[in-house]
């Protein structure tokens, strides 16, 4: 996908018979999800997911999805991610105090299992066992590998039981499971929390659209939230053990700051727009409702659109040297060809907090901890923002 940058603004892929048409820069994406989103639907990747998502807000397209964004946007408002952040640095502080110093940590399960607690515990007031940990963390990861794999399968392969399709379903199909026992519990006690849940079955469309349907928007928010602040906590770390004087400069900052705003620190978000930028999300997928021209090029109805935010993040036109981690690039706060979150009814719902948890996170195991590379071969794992299956490293008391 990186790579597309370099074929042109828009890359001509062939995946046997199904063609994709890549958009690799940015204003061109920007005319299609901001400037003239009304002339696309969700498209392949949608299509797949919709198999363990129903009809939720994920797959959702037009009226339907400013009606779902609404009805799910409390739950992201500023005073309910003011008192998330308690919630979030809790269980980073606990996940920081359970390690001893040169112990060799498999971090990218225990973030996960992090962030899972994170979601459960701010969305649905639930606080998650050990077993609900570790179950929930690997369903999400097989939903997301299936869901980027499946959607660029031939329709024939993608329907046979292959072990990638079998894992996607069988995966949904637990996750619901779950999300249907927390909606169940409620409806039988007295009590409200004021959660997503209650927002869900207090809303007009609970007793027209059933519970399926309630927890179907629920499962959209646990999978959003899990899997790609799972993947960039752990780059997060990948880089920070790579670069000792990067986190060396971080820990002072945090130090430092004390009790300050995570917003003023300056350096830590310089530092995640930078993880963000250069582990961005694969693809995503669109498709014409209607004839469009882009870039000069005319694309009928029922075209399919793709769109690469990790071509357009490593695109040197915009980036130079872009393979570079360098968090000073962001010094220049002229950069706007820079979406980690999509844009326009795109755009993720639940920014704020994915960036409320990044930084919180960060704070936390920071201020205790320094992260060292233990020589291992780092298999890959593909989702919606590719990883990496395993990350140990060591953890050696902060010098500062």
């Amino acid at each position: 996908m990186v790579d597309l940058s370099s074929v042109g603004k828009i890359a001509r892929v062939d995946i046997g018979s199904l063609v994709v048409y890549v958009i690799t820069d940015f204003e061109i994406l920007h005319k299609v999800l901001v400037d003239n989103s009304d002339a696309y639907e969700r498209g392949l990747l949608f299509e797949r997911i919709r198999l363990v998502f129903g009809e939720s807000f994920i797959v959702a397209d037009g009226q339907q999805h400013k009606d779902l964004r609404r009805l799910l946007q409390p739950a992201f408002h500023r005073p309910e991610l003011e008192s998330y952040a308690p919630i979030i640095k809790r269980n980073a502080d606990a996940l920081a105090n359970s390690w001893q110093p040169g112990q060799i940590v498999e971090v990218r399960s225990a973030l996960a299992k992090m962030v899972v607690a994170n979601l459960v515990a701010t969305m649905f007031s639930h606080e998650a066992s050990t077993e609900e940990l570790q179950l929930i963390s690997g369903l999400i990861g097989d939903i997301g590998g299936g869901a980027i794999v499946g959607s660029v399968l031939p329709k024939k392969l993608a329907s046979l039981p292959l072990p990638v399709n079998r894992k996607f379903v069988s995966a949904g199909a637990q996750l619901r499971d779950f999300c249907r026992k927390l909606f169940v519990a409620r409806r039988l006690s007295s009590d409200r929390r004021n959660d997503l849940i209650d927002i869900l079955l207090d809303s007009p469309d609970a007793e027209q659209r059933g519970d399926e349907f309630l927890i179907e928007q629920a499962m959209t928010i646990l999978f959003g939230g899990i899997d790609a602040s799972t993947a960039t906590l752990t780059w997060a770390l990948y880089e920070l053990s790579r670069h000792p004087e990067m986190a060396a400069t971080l820990s002072q900052e945090i130090s430092a700051a004390g009790d300050i705003s995570l917003d003023k620190l300056d350096y830590l978000n310089r530092f995640l727009n930078e993880v963000t930028r250069t582990h961005s999300a694969l693809l995503q997928t669109r498709r014409t409702v209607t004839t469009v021209e882009l870039d000069g090029f005319t694309f009928p109805a029922g075209t399919n659109i793709g769109y690469s935010l990790a071509a357009i993040h490593r695109n040197p036109q915009i980036f130079p040297e872009p393979n570079t981690f360098d968090p000073d690039r962001w010094l220049n706060s002229k950069i706007r060809s820079f979406a980690p979150f999509s844009m326009g009814n795109q755009m993720c719902i639940g920014n704020n907090y994915a960036w409320l948890s990044l930084q919180t996170t960060l704070h936390s195991l920071l201020s205790k901890w320094e992260f060292q590379p233990v020589d291992t071969k780092l298999s890959r794992v593909m989702g919606p923002i590719p990883g990496m299956k395993r990350l140990p490293l060591e953890v050696r008391p902060v010098s500062v």
